[in-house]
């Protein structure tokens, strides 16, 4: 009898406020386990099933921009998205990058947590799906965690992504981004949660707060929130014991894990982590990017070290 289908959780660990993965190296891990998934379709008698991936990570700061960004970033555009960025008394560099998901250019980085299941939405060894309910599964799983983690009423809207209202409740603001991308039914991409940042209109300064730069996702006329910032106006104050960004991870793991069926979650960490983010960068095309082999030495070397201290920050 073959074991129970687990989610297998990759969650990459964030050693200090300034030493986060890059999206690309993220990107990477994404790219092979997708690939895994390709082959046993291509092959199914010589390779084994894979099992469901979920990769969750907080980025250094990234402005992607998506499949309707039609025309390139001029020069003057180019300069302004590229400035450092002003976070917890650090400077922190600032990339760009095109994403194969759907929408106009939207922002990654510290305070927020990004959510990439890789799965066959075909596959019959659990729930199946068709595109429109996969983005569905997304969102309702992105709705559960905020409304159980922290009293969160967020819905969707005509627009992507996940909204909720803040203040005197009229003001509709984003507070999780969507996007999708599938090859063959497998999964690539998914949800980002602002957990805590600037909203669009918290600090006005475009060194500290990234969305200043940009109108987020292309919708004009509409902001960005976070948790904190919600929380806060929930308990007419600071937001108490606001959960770190693993945290919501593992919370969204979990519910992601009961809504396709299987049976629970394993967590993937330590050196295995490591393991998968240097084969990633030997399989794919690029090679060793920027940043990306001091971030991998840095998750093995500090194995022992930094992790009680992470969890302590909540990050």
């Amino acid at each position: 009898m073959p074991p129970p289908l687990r989610l297998q959780h990759i969650h990459l660990p964030s050693p200090s406020p300034t030493n986060l993965p890059p999206y690309s190296l993220a990107s990477k891990l994404q790219s092979l386990l997708r690939r895994h998934h390709l082959n046993f379709k291509d092959s199914p008698s010589t390779n084994p099933p894979p099992p469901p991936f979920l990769i969750s990570f907080t980025p250094l700061p990234i402005y992607t921009l998506g499949r309707r960004q039609s025309s390139p970033l001029s020069p003057q555009e180019l300069t302004r998205l590229s400035r450092p960025l002003s976070y917890q008394n650090q400077t922190l560099p600032v990339t760009t990058s095109h994403s194969p998901r759907g929408g106009l250019t939207t922002y990654h980085g510290p305070g927020q947590v990004v959510l990439w299941p890789v799965l066959d939405i075909h596959s019959k060894r659990h729930k199946t799906f068709t595109v429109r309910c996969y983005s569905r599964l997304l969102e309702n799983t992105t709705i559960a965690t905020l409304e159980k983690m922290f009293r969160i009423r967020a819905f969707t809207t005509e627009d992507p992504g996940v909204w909720t209202r803040v203040g005197d409740g009229k003001e509709e603001r984003k507070i999780a981004a969507l996007g999708v991308h599938l090859r063959r039914h497998v999964s690539g991409l998914g949800t980002a949660i602002n957990v805590d940042m600037p909203g669009t209109d918290e600090v006005l300064s475009e060194r500290e707060n990234p969305w200043r730069r940009i109108v987020a996702c292309g919708i004009e006329g509409k902001t960005v929130t976070c948790v904190r910032e919600v929380v806060a106006h929930i308990t007419a104050g600071e937001a108490p014991g606001l959960r770190g960004t693993e945290e919501v991870a593992d919370f969204w793991g979990r519910e992601l894990s009961e809504r396709i069926g299987v049976d629970g979650v394993d967590k993937i960490s330590g050196g295995r982590v490591a393991e998968l983010l240097e084969e990633a960068v030997v399989r794919s095309e690029e090679g060793w990017e920027g940043g990306e082999e001091g971030y991998v030495e840095e998750v093995r070397r500090g194995l022992g070290g930094w992790v009680e201290e992470a969890l302590d920050r909540g990050v």
